[in-house]
């Protein structure tokens, strides 16, 4: 994770990454700290960096704004701008040609969505763009008058989020993940609290977890939530049926288990309206979200989840069914505490494979209304009272993606991968005490 913060008058800020264990975190903080200056110095801002803090998974990365060229900066702007342009008239070509809708208007139509649901970094980002095609005795007093009086934050924020992408592609081919911040020197006091408070919690988690690996009874859990056994399960599997091919995963893996439960009882556990074994036992206990309401499912509603299913339904029926929920996520030290409107569609359902996928919404984060989080559960049927998970997660940009789009995917790969553990253990635990 990390944060950047502003002291007065040119200090830029603090980078903190929040990464596990210790020595990614040391690896990741001396790669932002000697790459920054480079990539910087070509878009013709020259700065001075140092590490501030390192503690736990967490570091501050300070960076003192020494010089701007702005000729050099205007030029840079001007060409990232252009090649985000192409990208997003691309993205329009080819959403026209998905969507089967030809002429310019149509085209246009969804290039300027795009364009109103720009951020203020990118809405200034085409401001200095515009300025290019001024001579520089014109633009330049422009640009010194809005920086030094007007909107001098925005302009170092927006510095340092050109730049944080190139930082991720490198983390990226290390085989990290990181989450990145950037905040007013004035609040670093108050966001080092956080972080610290965050890691205090987790260690204690932690703790707790180990104790609970150690010896887990009936009383530190919340009572049979994932059903009875179903007979049916200690069956070997059964074959795959004719024609049925199992639903490729989303673009990034995050948990892929073989669960000590039957096929069935899980299904009926995840699906079933009646169970409350997903909003009290992995939301509200393990993950601590509050204000969990789960809707039925738009049909069938009554038997989807079933053990078996009546002689006058038929399976292929429950495709595209719809089910939304919807709960308030805890904060943490770089995300306020949000709301999540979730729609879970059933993809595939047999009695060898079923399979959800499902859309979370959450416009309370940053860039919340630029991207879509889907996620899949595929469960296999192995048989003898087990089965196999495999979960993942895509991002998803329908008004193209934003300047920060790869560290919205990096986020919510850490995010939602620390959701499939947390799933995959707790189905995992309740197995094992209530058999």
């Amino acid at each position: 994770a990390c944060v950047l913060f502003i002291p007065p008058p040119n200090i830029l800020g603090s980078f903190v990454c929040l990464v596990v264990p210790t020595i990614n975190q040391t690896i990741i903080s001396t790669t932002s700290h000697r790459h920054f200056p480079p990539r910087l110095k070509r878009n013709g801002v020259t700065i001075e960096n140092e590490i501030e803090y390192r503690v736990g998974p967490y570091f501050v990365l300070a960076v003192n704004v020494r010089e701007i060229d702005w000729r050099k900066f205007v030029k840079s702007t001007h060409r990232d701008v252009r090649e985000r342009h192409k990208r997003w008239k691309r993205s329009a070509l080819e959403e026209c040609a998905a969507k089967k809708r030809k002429g310019i208007i149509k085209m246009s139509s969804s290039f300027c969505v795009r364009l109103y649901r720009m951020s203020k970094y990118e809405l200034l980002s085409y401001f200095i763009a515009m300025l290019y095609y001024f001579h520089w005795t014109i633009y330049l007093p422009i640009c010194l008058f809005t920086y030094h009086f007007m909107m001098g934050n925005l302009y170092r924020t927006y510095m340092l989020q050109n730049v944080a992408d190139d930082t991720f592609v490198l983390v990226e081919e290390k085989g990290m993940e990181m989450q990145v911040g950037i905040r007013q020197a004035s609040m670093q006091a108050a966001f080092m609290l956080s972080a610290l408070r965050e890691i205090r919690d987790g260690g204690r988690k932690l703790k707790d977890k180990q104790k609970e690996s150690d010896s887990v009874d009936k009383g530190s859990l919340l009572g049979p939530l994932l059903g009875p056994a179903i007979k049916f399960d200690k069956d070997a599997a059964p074959p795959k049926p004719d024609g049925f091919e199992v639903p490729e995963s989303l673009e990034f893996i995050g948990l892929e288990l073989n669960l000590p439960v039957g096929f069935r009882r899980l299904r009926w556990a995840l699906l079933h309206t009646e169970c409350r074994f997903m909003p009290d036992a992995v939301f509200h206990a393990e993950a601590k979200y509050e204000n969990i309401t789960i809707e039925k499912w738009s049909k069938h509603d009554d038997v989807i989840g079933a053990p078996t299913t009546p002689d006058d339904v038929k399976e292929e029926d429950f495709i595209g069914a719809e089910r939304v929920a919807s709960y308030l996520m805890p904060k943490s030290a770089f995300v306020k505490a949000n709301m999540c409107t979730e729609t879970a569609y059933i993809e595939a359902y047999n009695d060898y494979c079923f399979v959800i996928k499902k859309k979370a919404l959450t416009p309370d984060v940053p860039y919340g209304s630029t991207f879509v989080a889907w996620t899949k559960y595929i469960v296999i049927n192995t048989g003898n009272n087990t089965c196999k998970m495999i979960c993942s997660v895509e991002a998803e940009f329908p008004n193209g993606p934003p300047m920060i789009a790869r560290q919205i995917k990096s986020g919510m790969r850490a995010g939602v991968g620390e959701l499939f553990v947390l799933t995959g253990e707790t189905i995992s635990k309740y197995a094992d005490v209530f058999p």
